[in-house]
């Protein structure tokens, strides 16, 4: 039996079951009925089970009023799956419940059709249906017309049944680098994307726009992962005194980037700790003038400012050797 998903919730199911169209005798007139689907349960050669209501699918055929097409070998079903194009080699036009099944009067054969069951190629009908997750069949999708069953009885599985379409999907979906949950829809897409080399607008703009929310989430996430780290790094200097609450301020303009961070931690791991105590706790820290022994945050910008002069022109020093560099008048 082959079985794939229609859509997410209405599964579609082929050659579950097969009945044996009378043979046609030289001359004979074609069959116009035939058994499709019987009674009740039935169980296939691996197990699965699949349950007929005869009398709500024949209720349901009449009231959507549209001919099932009979194909051969559920190409219709099955050949949709990569895009093509199956003909229907025959028309169901009435839907008959019996108390033992489900039967097709009326039917119609085209030349197609009239040729296969002339030649024997195909003696036996298996129906495509979608079903529920429970496996009742819900709507019949089309017939079809196979070459032999895999059981010797009235009803059986198609001879074909142990392929599954879900398995061939999801082996589709790989090979276009999708996930394995991707429909037949999503396939498709990608095929026609492959062999076009062009990206429909809609999926374009979906695309750039979940790029642009990801980057904006990830910018914003590593501005509070650092803002974080900052905080954590002053009020660690706080604490051992390496610096006083007046000079946070500056000291955190000059962590505004990583880079910047990163010579700040250098700077304070390179500053004595256990600073006394002194009034720039209530005061502002001067914008200029005085001495630069005398304000920290100053003489930490400057070697921040002379370290990076030198790294430009080749000269790599430690935020230890900056510091000493300005304060014996290096700029």
């Amino acid at each position: 039996m082959s079985r794939r998903s229609a859509t997410p919730t209405t599964p579609l199911a082929t050659g579950v079951i097969a009945g044996e169209v009378a043979t046609l005798a030289a001359g004979a007139a074609l069959p116009t009925e035939i058994k499709i689907a019987p009674a009740g349960t039935v169980t296939t050669r691996d197990g699965r089970s699949f349950s007929f209501d005869p009398a709500a699918l024949a209720a349901r055929f009449q009231a959507e009023g549209v001919d099932l097409p009979i194909d051969l070998d559920h190409a219709i079903s099955r050949r949709s799956l990569f895009g093509e194009r199956a003909n229907a080699v025959g028309w169901i036009k009435g839907l008959s419940a019996r108390p033992d099944g489900l039967y097709a009067t009326a039917v119609e054969w085209l030349p197609e059709g009239e040729a296969a069951l002339a030649a024997r190629s195909h003696r036996y009908v298996s129906p495509t249906f979608h079903h529920t997750d429970t496996g009742a069949a819900t709507w019949l999708h089309s017939v079809a017309l196979v070459a032999a069953p895999a059981l010797s009885m009235p009803a059986v599985a198609d001879a074909n049944g142990h392929i599954q379409e879900p398995f061939v999907l999801k082996a589709i979906a790989r090979a276009l680098g999708l996930a394995e949950t991707a429909d037949e829809a999503a396939c498709l897409s990608a095929i026609a994307t492959m062999t076009t080399g062009k990206v429909e607008k809609a999926v374009h703009d979906q695309t750039l726009a979940t790029l642009s929310a990801t980057t904006a989430e990830l910018d914003a996430l590593k501005k509070d992962t650092r803002d974080k780290k900052v905080a954590a790094v002053l009020e660690g200097a706080l604490k051992a005194k390496k610096m006083v609450p007046a000079q946070r301020q500056q000291y955190e303009a000059l962590c505004s980037t990583d880079a910047g961070l990163a010579q700040v931690e250098a700077l304070l791991a390179a500053s004595p700790a256990n600073l006394q105590g002194s009034d720039l706790d209530t005061r502002q820290t001067p914008d200029g003038g005085g001495n630069d022994e005398e304000q920290p945050a100053m003489l930490a910008a400057r070697a921040v400012a002379y370290r990076n002069k030198m790294a430009a022109s080749g000269v790599e020093m430690s935020a230890a050797e900056a510091v000493a560099a300005v304060k014996g008048g290096a700029k």
